[in-house]
């Protein structure tokens, strides 16, 4: 019995021995395959030089550099070492055929990305690869776009022109071009100009997605254009139209009218001014079929009363902007809030916020030092 149970310890003891011991030794194996996988194509030839040999036949053969290109991000995607040539191969590809898809597409998804679990990148690759990825959707824009349509568009504020005029409509083939452009300039070099721009191309397109249009006001306030948010965001809600929003809608063009001309004359805003604004607001607000709409936040893109409230924000910005400036040529320093505007003499009026939250707080205009700019939150002063 004793020698039964001996043996049976020495199995599992031996098998348990086995197990790590080739476990360890086939991991080692697994580390020397996946750095002897890396296999880069050293050479790749000009896209002139594939025209000048391929008789003709350079949508063909970008299919079979095409295949290429995929069997070389498969074989290296360990450690994602692809991405050493894979904007010289994916240009090459569209170099030849200029309408390729794909090949424009997987840059989105593939070079701008970064992995921090497995993929080891100082910083400046990131960017340089983000700038590759840039490169390949600029071309992509230049090959299957209406540049000059484009140029309309990135002059023109009144965002209701964008999908009413024809001058204007379907600048892309697709809507997913500049849609993915702007996503790039956003969220990976961080420049909301651009993103605000290839906004406004996207929503140009009939199929678009219809957020895309606000989207384009709010890239603009993040840049703090005051001006410009201003009139893109009133011309949204001028736009948004409802026998029941009628009011709104009338507000909303007669304010957009004579804000463009007094941007136009470089007028700055007067409290008399923002105090009258925000009076009529208050009144259609009440008037409207959102009837909660202040209570909730008024986020719901579809009503007119959500852009109408967004223009009076940055109208509200506008303004207290402009004083601080003063306020910072006598103080050699920013005001901390709104508030501290008025109490000392540098504002007026006191500009309210439509959000309001619980417990008596509220949005309130502060300056906030972590972005050196004027910005908001949710405070009780």
């Amino acid at each position: 019995m004793q020698k039964k149970i001996f043996v049976s310890i020495f199995v599992m003891i031996s098998i348990i021995w086995f197990y790590y011991f080739w476990k360890d030794i086939n991991y080692t194996k697994h580390e020397e395959i996946k750095a002897s996988q890396i296999n880069h194509p050293e050479f790749i030839p000009t896209a002139r030089t594939v025209k000048l040999s391929g008789a003709w036949y350079s949508n063909i053969i970008s299919d079979f550099y095409w295949l290429w290109a995929i069997q070389y991000i498969w074989s290296n995607v360990i450690w994602a070492s692809y991405k050493k040539y894979l904007y010289e191969m994916l240009n090459l590809i569209t170099d030849l055929n200029p309408y390729f898809t794909y090949p424009y597409e997987i840059w989105e998804l593939l070079l701008p990305n970064y992995n921090y679990r497995y993929e080891k990148l100082s910083n400046k690759e990131i960017e340089h690869n983000t700038r590759q990825a840039e490169l390949l959707w600029l071309k992509w824009m230049k090959n299957t776009c209406d540049l000059k349509k484009i140029e309309l568009i990135r002059n023109e504020f009144n965002l209701n022109k964008l999908w009413t005029e024809d001058r204007y409509k379907n600048p892309c083939l697709d809507p997913n071009i500049p849609y993915y452009l702007a996503y790039i300039y956003y969220w990976n070099l961080n420049d909301s100009k651009n993103a605000s721009l290839y906004y406004k191309v996207t929503s140009a397109n009939e199929n678009a997605p219809v957020w895309a249009r606000s989207i384009s006001a709010v890239m603009e306030w993040k840049t703090w254009n005051r001006e410009t948010a201003i009139v893109m965001f009133l011309s949204l809600a001028s736009s948004v139209w409802d026998e029941k929003s009628k009011l709104c809608n009338d507000f909303s063009k007669e304010l957009w009218d004579i804000l463009f001309n007094a941007f136009k004359d470089k007028k700055a805003f007067d409290w008399k001014f923002l105090s009258m604004v925000e009076s009529y607001r208050l009144d259609i607000i009440k008037k409207l079929w959102e009837e909660d709409i202040d209570a909730w936040l008024g986020n719901a893109d579809n009503f007119c009363s959500t852009y109408l409230n967004k223009a009076v924000r940055e109208m509200n910005m506008a303004y207290i902007e402009q004083s601080d400036k003063r306020f910072f040529v006598d103080r050699k320093k920013h005001a901390n809030d709104a508030n501290e505007l008025l109490y000392s003499w540098y504002i007026d009026y006191l500009p309210i916020d439509f959000q309001k939250g619980k417990n008596g707080f509220w949005i309130i205009y502060y300056y906030n030092n972590d972005i050196s700019n004027w910005d908001f939150k949710m405070w009780k002063y």
